[in-house]
């Protein structure tokens, strides 16, 4: 007869989430996970198996809800900069704001990526599941004419998906909130 879990994953996952955003991966250990999240240390390893397991998983929460948060935006109707507009405001001022430890992506790009095969996998789907969205937006801002029929989508999607992940790192070391607003709205001119 199979134990009944003593806890709710998505919350734990969610808990998951904001601590290894706060001290990173290396910083947080299994102690410290049992600790935070009052989940008894045999019910993690009963569920997860280990700490790289569960970062996989909460890191695998935290990309999905964040890609659907962008679809989101990119779906609204109407020209496309506004939309780009959005998505680099919400990457600076979640990331410049007090107390934010940044976007756990990124930090794990920046943290684990060279030196670990499974977060580098997921770090690369995840920029081209954002280019995707970004690229399918842009086709759609061009044949409702308001880019202009030669620009690349594709490249425009890269090249805003690499914005997006500088913003993200300047915000979380620099917080200059003023300077990254200029960096993005020069970023944008690449649509004229």
């Amino acid at each position: 007869m199979s134990r009944q879990k003593e806890f709710d994953e998505a919350e734990v996952l969610d808990q998951t989430i904001e601590l290894f955003r706060a001290r990173g991966y290396q910083s947080t250990s299994f102690c410290d996970l049992t600790a935070a999240l009052k989940v008894s240390r045999q019910s993690l390893y009963d569920t997860y198996g280990d700490k790289q397991t569960l970062f996989l998983a909460a890191l695998k929460r935290y990309r999905d809800r964040g890609l659907q948060q962008i679809g989101a935006v990119l779906a609204t109707p109407g020209p496309v900069r506004p939309l780009l507009t959005q998505l680099f405001q919400g990457a600076i001022s979640s990331s410049c704001s007090e107390g934010n430890h940044g976007c756990l992506m990124v930090n794990s790009m920046v943290e684990m990526t060279p030196h670990d095969a499974n977060v580098r996998a997921m770090a690369i789907a995840h920029a081209r599941d954002l280019e995707n969205l970004l690229a399918a937006r842009l086709s759609v801002a061009q044949r409702t004419g308001d880019i202009a029929k030669d620009k690349n989508p594709t490249a425009l999607a890269r090249y805003f998906y690499h914005t997006l992940l500088g913003l993200a790192v300047a915000a979380r070391a620099l917080g200059e909130r003023d300077t990254l607003n200029t960096s993005a709205q020069l970023a944008l001119q690449i649509l004229d």
